[in-house]
């Protein structure tokens, strides 16, 4: 075996060289993948220039979305805003009267703002037709006036001349519209010289209108300005730029926002800035520059609308308004009343009037905190997305996939900061989500070209490794002990002969499959869960494993050792599972662990406490009943404990006042160890007495039994104070009731857990089919007992709940449930069908839904015992016409006589006879059922006919139906 074994490592590969079938020579495929890759990157990047260059609508939405983040991190303005709106609002035309106004109340509303010291006015309102309701008008159109009444009109003059001659004593700006037709509507002609051009004339992309509707003449006259109050729609519809000016016909009209800072300004007129190729860049009113874009669109600085001033129209007029608000300050006047004004959405989420909006755009102007985006913006942002993405289409391709990632997110977090930094301390509007979407799209294109080649890499190697399955077979086919290579999948790449023997499955078939779902055992279980690791971490620490073979075939599993080595394979690392069958061992340890575990198990169903103790004073073993008994110090009672220091435990629970003095107890104790003394009795400080013998054994050790006698200790004293304590005996028997049902369900617990491990056998076979019958018989017994234990316990506790329990609303239909689904397996047992007759709507009651449900379960369970197989039992709950909700329960069981009934629901009453002697119990059910009944101030009602079954009725009082339901009545 040695001169093999020297023979293969003599062919091995040097250390640190890849297994040649799994790596092989490079191929022409991946490289083609790559050239692809650029390709693809190459014609997306030269879509998506196609696509800016065509400003689609979902790049533009996104790089105004981009520039609505910009300007709400701006930060925000301090100063307050020189500009006041003044609206007309519904509370204005509740409070003055319906619109339009009387221009009366516009020559009111511009002398008193000249009076509270406003600078300017600007109308957001047109005056394209004459006051129908001026003095004038009045006198030429109202019929039915006296020659005197009509003469005194018309001295009161015109409300139009008297608008024009208030607007002549302050600077003022009116509004003029777009109009779809190409009819002026009484607009008077262009202001000649307002608007002129510097640089090439080119202003095809300022918007076209096709008409204007102006003011009457008079008014238009008499402002020193004009201006379009329409808005061009955005994409998106969300309101963030206002026009600087609109080409109409012939002639440029300038914005109403525009024009009422020239004339704020004093400025005569206004210079747009055009440049070559790059269009309009702004306009000059004097020393102040308004930066626009190429359209002609002013940007606003919308992030805080609250710093502009509104001031209903009626305040000012009823002299209710503060003047300082006033004073200094520019006043736009428009209306935002409902059916006058319209609401528009900003970036921000908020709805601003066109009054807000036009006030706002005028602040920006005014403050110089116009965002700034130029036409050139637009070049640089499209030559830097096209410079990066070809150095990312010429570079990027042989990055990993984890560069690719952190190159993208770099990039475009840049791009995303230099953005920022520019409207932050410039005002700049950059856009980097052209950049962005050229990044993204570009390392998309290029991760899925690795993605693509990975895939293609690691099929060739898959395929190269099954092509050298014959030659690992060659090599491990001559063990005996079962050989698999497994990848850190966890799946079997090759296998020996013996591995099929060992599995129980052809050879072929074992390839490609998954290894731990063919073991069993704690390690089998974290190969399945993480496969990887387990198999690393166990060859790095080069233990063996312990775990069985799944046979499949019906055979219990076959235990089996496992040695572990890792091989490196390419790529891939591959671990070399060597599985030996240890059935002969395992059997040999299992029959001497099943011997000391019969001995633990048969100490340990002692009901008194059990120790036993080495010739060197050590504890070999004891049981729970003896741990129970040192109370807290129980924990130090394990293998090897000194017997002095059990001791000294024993001590601490000792009562001192029911024995001698402690250290010559101990003493005695100590120098008693390992001879036959005489039995004596240990009081405890909770109460128990112990009548204790102590054995020697063979080997110098001793034995110690702890005979639980504190019954018989409290029985001298109950029967030396019976007298006394007449009265309490009721309390007592039930106490000693519950007391001794939970001492039995201990054991009991334990009895069946021993039983049930028997039926499963974890520690292998018992040997014997006969003991696993027995195993099951004392389990069903164990639980019988354990039930009738229950019932006991259930009814020790009746006296104090029948005076003592909570109530709560509780449903019957809920209780039913419950009751049916723990029922379930006995149900299924005897085959027996249940049919339910609820009533709708039934009510809640008042009651304990404990005691509730235990009434319901033990009638269920009684009708279920005495039913024949394959019957049908009958439940059924209604809400009768004294309101009073009943329950029934029908059976078609063996019935009862007459003269029996009233001693059914006597405790512990069983019928006599070879028809009830099969039914187990202890005849509590259903005085647990009447007691509770009782309790509950309800009625039981029971009728049976010998061989045709039972009914039983249980009646609620009225006083107990929570709320009024549906009276129906449904027999079960």
């Amino acid at each position: 075996m040695e001169g093999k074994a020297t023979n293969r490592s003599a062919q091995a590969p040097p250390a640190g060289n890849a297994v040649p079938w799994l790596d092989g020579p490079e191929h022409a495929k991946p490289a083609r993948f790559l050239r692809q890759s650029r390709i693809a990157a190459f014609a997306l990047l030269v879509v998506l220039f196609a696509l800016r260059g065509l400003d689609a609508a979902p790049i533009e939405i996104l790089r105004l979305w981009a520039f609505d983040q910009q300007i709400r991190m701006r930060p925000p303005a301090t100063e307050p805003s020189p500009v006041v709106a003044v609206d007309v609002t519904d509370e204005s035309l509740g409070a003055i009267g319906q619109w339009p106004w009387p221009r009366r109340h516009f020559v009111d509303l511009v002398a008193r703002l000249k009076e509270a010291g406003a600078t300017m006015v600007v109308f957001d309102i047109l005056f394209a037709e004459p006051d129908r309701m001026s003095p004038d008008h009045l006198a030429a159109n109202l019929p039915g006036l006296t020659e005197d009444f009509r003469n005194r009109l018309s001295e009161l003059g015109s409300s139009d001349n008297a608008l024009a001659q208030a607007i002549q004593d302050i600077p003022t700006v009116t509004a003029i519209a777009a109009t779809p037709g190409d009819n002026a509507g009484g607009r008077s002609g262009s202001r000649a010289g307002r608007i002129a051009v510097r640089g090439p004339p080119d202003l095809s992309k300022i918007p076209d209108i096709r008409g204007v509707i102006g003011n009457i003449p008079e008014i238009s006259e008499a402002s020193l300005g004009e201006g379009m109050v329409n808005l061009l729609p955005e994409p998106d519809g969300i309101a963030r730029r206002v026009p600087a000016v609109l080409h109409a016909a012939d002639r440029l009209e300038p914005g109403l926002a525009l024009e009422s800072a020239r004339v704020a300004l004093g400025q005569t007129g206004m210079l747009l800035e055009v440049r070559p190729s790059l269009g309009l860049s702004g306009v000059s009113l004097g020393p102040l520059f308004v930066p626009t874009d190429g359209a002609g669109r002013i940007w606003i600085d919308i992030e805080r609308p609250d710093r502009l001033q509104t001031i209903p129209a009626h305040d000012i007029l009823l002299d209710m308004a503060n003047s300082d608000r006033i004073d200094g300050r520019i006043v736009m006047i428009g209306s935002s009343a409902a059916g006058v004004g319209e609401l528009i959405r900003t970036a921000q989420g908020d709805n601003l009037t066109a009054l807000q909006l036009q006030a706002l755009a005028l602040d920006s102007i005014i403050t110089g905190r116009t965002p700034v985006r130029d036409s050139a913006f637009a070049i640089a942002e499209a030559l830097a997305a096209l410079l990066l993405g070809g150095l990312l289409i010429w570079q990027l391709p042989s990055a990993t996939l984890v560069w690719k990632s952190a190159c993208a997110i770099g990039l475009m977090a840049a791009f995303a900061i230099v953005a920022l930094i520019g409207q932050r301390s410039a005002g700049l509007l950059l856009d980097p989500t052209f950049p962005g979407l050229v990044i993204l799209s570009i390392t998309g294109t290029l991760a899925l070209s690795d993605i693509r080649t990975e895939i293609f890499l690691r099929r060739r190697n898959e395929s190269a490794l099954k092509r050298h399955d014959a030659y690992i077979r060659e090599v491990v086919d001559a063990s005996f002990d079962a050989i698999v290579t497994v990848g850190d999948d966890g799946r079997i790449r090759t296998a020996n002969r013996a591995a099929g023997y060992h599995f129980r499955i052809p050879v072929e078939q074992l390839v490609g499959r998954e290894i731990a779902p063919h073991l069993s055992g704690d390690w089998a279980d974290d190969l399945a869960t993480a496969p990887e690791d387990v198999l690393r971490h166990t060859a790095e620490r080069g233990r063996i494993i312990d775990i069985a073979i799944e046979s499949g075939d019906g055979l219990p599993p076959r235990p089996t050792e496992i040695t572990l080595a890792s091989s490196a394979a390419g790529s891939d690392r591959i671990f070399v599972l060597v599985l030996r069958d240890v059935s002969a061992r395992k059997s040999a340890e299992a029959s001497a662990a099943r011997a000391a575990q019969r001995l633990t198990d048969a100490i340990d169903a002692i009901s008194d406490g059990f120790a036993l103790f080495s010739a060197e004073r050590k504890l070999v073993l004891c049981n729970r009943h003896f741990r129970k008994m040192l109370g807290s110090g129980g924990e130090h009672a394990q293998a090897n404990a000194p017997y002095s220091v059990l001791l000294e435990k024993l001590s601490l629970i000792r009562d001192r006042d029911n024995g001698q003095n402690e250290s010559l107890w101990k003493a005695e104790r100590l120098e008693a160890f390992g001879t036959d003394s005489a039995p004596y009795e240990l009081a405890t400080m909770d109460g128990h007495w112990y009548r204790v013998e102590e054995r020697h054994t063979g080997d110098g050790g001793m034995v110690s039994i702890y005979a639980d006698i504190t019954e018989l200790k409290q029985r001298e004293i109950e029967l030396g104070a019976a007298k006394e304590q007449a009265e309490s005996a009721s309390i007592a028997k039930s106490e000693f009731l519950a007391n001794m049902s939970h001492e039995l369900r201990t054991p009991l617990n334990a009895i069946i857990g021993f039983s049930e491990m028997l039926r499963n056998q974890p520690f292998g076979p018992l040997g014997n089919e006969r003991y696993e019958g027995y195993a099951h018989d004392i389990s069903e017994s164990g639980s019988r007992l354990l039930e009738m234990i229950e019932q006991i316990l259930e009814f020790a506790r009746l006296e104090k709940l029948s005076s003592e329990f909570e109530e709560a609303p509780a449903s019957i239909a809920a209780a039913i449930e419950n009751a049916l689904s723990d029922l379930k397996p006995a149900l299924r047992g005897r085959r027996i069908t249940v049919e339910t007759h609820l009533a709708a709507a039934l009510p809640p009651i008042l009651a304990n839904p404990q005691m509730l449900y235990q009434i319901v379960q033990n009638l269920v369970s009684n009708a279920i015992k005495f039913s024949a197989e394959a019957s049908t039992i009958s439940i059924g709950a209604y809400l009768d016409e004294e309101n009073r909700i009943s329950l029934t329960v029908r059976d078609q069981g063996i019935g009862i006589p007459e003269e029996l009934i009233a001693h059914i629901t006597q405790p512990f009453w069983q019928r006599p006879g070879a028809m009830t002697s099969s039914h187990e119990g202890v005849g509590l059910g259903l005085a647990i059922v009447k007691s509770h009944v009782e309790a509950h101030g309800a009625e039981l009602h029971i009728e049976s006919v010998p061989g045709a079954g039972t009914k039983v009725s249980v009646t609620f009082p009225a006083s107990r139906t929570i709320g009024a339901g549906e009276v129906g009545i449904l027999e079960a």
